[in-house]
């Protein structure tokens, strides 16, 4: 009896100690959303307290916040509070660019500074009783909106509670893109992730290569590197705004199919935590992954693909190709050219689609669809030599009727974001066989060809619109993979 109540108050508190992570981080989120609305409040006072807010609990997290603050900011007094606070945290390593630029611009800023032209600093605990006190009357009269000026009173309190938060008033949206930024990169072990994480660091951004796998390669080729659990682990999401918390991230890009759904779904949480993300609709990408969906709609827009059939090869040519109905690369993909071995393949392959094996020559298009639904830039190219699903060798390659093709393609799809169509062209005319609603693992080759397709992404996901210009591209650019070895 003893044991079993042993049990029983451990499994309670390991309940209870779940709910507290749970609750802590909720506090977070609502902590980072908050003081990141106030630091771009236009209020001079709210920023100004949002500033020794933001100082007392460590700058890292708001670091990329506090430098364009640092760059834009125009009021003697907010500067000065940005600069003594920048200067009380020498405590905090300054391991970022962000950090070692604020500390720089700090010194800067109060060697300058004259006595007459300054402000005297304000202690931080007397600032938040004061506006604790004014909270305390806004609510004494009822009022329904807090005004601007009151955001640091929430984000006082959101970061140490006294009780369970209440927020009274919309949230307005405010989202500005820093000409540098923090920036999670998931499925950071692939090829397309190891091209994003390689693109953002080139343009000068800070990455956080994520991924389930501790030893994926991509996490050693950025200066922050973090193990998510697997997307059908339903810590997923909670790891993710976690990891962004801690880096003070502003942006996240998927390189998996798998994530989009799951994001899509828990969008809300990712903002919770300042994160903005682009994933397409939940219902674009199911008809992407879902190939006989993706089958119905070609034959909706009347696009050319294989002929293909359910569970069967009825009614389909050979010879054959057969697939998994919902899979990843090449995996249980089968090339069969008479009856035995098309029995074989049905029986060995988890709810099979059949489809009659295309000839000619084998292409890829990356593409990049703006939110209208407007096709913003594609690059085909060929197929060269393919490993493992993945693409060796390839080259661009101009055609003038795929762009229309594939606009009309995705459009019928909704899909919105990056893509990576593949299909076959034989007599000059193209039949299409798949579409991946993600950066494809020949990304590097669209990028070296002059598209910068994770730039024009990253505008995106702030909602600005897509430059064409900078998603064109060179045709006959050629490129070859080799292995590459890390040593840690």
């Amino acid at each position: 009896m003893s044991t079993y109540i042993e049990l029983a108050a451990a499994g309670t508190g390991a309940v209870l100690l779940l709910t507290a992570a749970v609750w802590s981080l909720r506090i977070k989120r609502e902590a980072v959303r908050q003081l990141r609305l106030a630091l771009l409040d236009p209020e001079p006072s709210t920023r100004k307290s949002a500033v020794y807010v933001a100082a007392e609990r460590g700058l890292a997290p708001f670091a990329d916040l506090l430098v364009e603050r640092a760059r834009e900011e125009h009021n003697a007094d907010v500067r000065r509070a940005l600069a003594e606070a920048v200067a009380r945290t020498q405590w905090e390593p300054s391991d970022t660019g962000e950090l070692v630029e604020l500390r720089v611009w700090a010194q800067s800023e109060l060697s300058s500074a004259t006595a007459s032209g300054s402000s005297e600093t304000q202690n931080l605990s007397d600032l938040e009783n004061r506006l604790e006190k004014r909270a305390q009357t806004a609510h004494a009269h009822n009022i329904g909106e807090v005004s601007t000026s009151a955001v640091a009173v929430d984000v006082a309190e959101a970061i140490v509670p006294s009780e369970p938060l209440i927020i009274e008033r919309p949230v307005r949206t405010v989202v500005r893109r820093p000409a540098r930024l923090t920036v999670v990169v998931t499925g950071a072990g692939g090829p397309a992730g190891i091209a994003v994480v390689r693109a953002l660091a080139a343009a000068g951004h800070r990455v956080v290569a994520a991924d389930a796998d501790p030893l994926a390669a991509g996490m050693r080729l950025a200066p922050r590197s973090a193990v998510l659990p697997r997307v059908d682990d339903p810590t997923y999401v909670e790891r993710l705004c976690e990891v962004a918390f801690d880096n003070g991230a502003r942006a996240v890009i998927p390189t998996l199919a798998e994530e989009l759904v799951v994001l899509a779904h828990q969008r809300n949480e990712l903002e919770e935590v300042g994160l903005e993300s682009w994933v397409p609709d939940p219902a674009a990408v199911e008809a992407c992954c879902d190939k006989w969906e993706f089958a119905q709609a070609l034959k909706a827009v009347r696009l050319a693909g294989p002929a293909t059939n359910l569970g069967s090869a009825e009614g389909v040519p050979g010879p054959w190709v057969v697939k998994p109905r919902r899979g990843r690369g090449s995996r249980d993909v089968y090339l069969v050219d008479d009856a035995d071995e098309l029995t074989w393949a049905l029986a060995r392959v988890p709810e099979p689609i059949v489809q009659t094996r295309l000839e000619g020559r084998e292409f890829t298009v990356d593409a990049l669809v703006d939110r209208d639904g407007t096709l913003a830039g594609a690059v085909p190219r060929w197929r060269l030599e393919t490993k493992a699903g993945i693409s060796t060798k390839g080259r661009t390659f101009s055609h003038p009727e795929l762009p229309a093709a594939i606009e009309e393609l995705l459009g019928a799809l909704g899909l919105r974001g990056p893509a990576n169509v593949q299909g076959f062209v034989a007599d000059g005319r193209a039949s299409f066989v798949e579409v991946n609603p993600r950066f494809s693992g020949g990304l590097p080759l669209s990028l070296a060809a002059g598209a910068d397709f994770v730039g024009e992404y990253l505008r995106g996901i702030f909602g600005e619109p897509l430059r064409r210009e900078r998603l064109e591209y060179r045709p006959g650019v050629t490129m070859t993979r080799h292995f590459e070895e890390l040593f840690e």
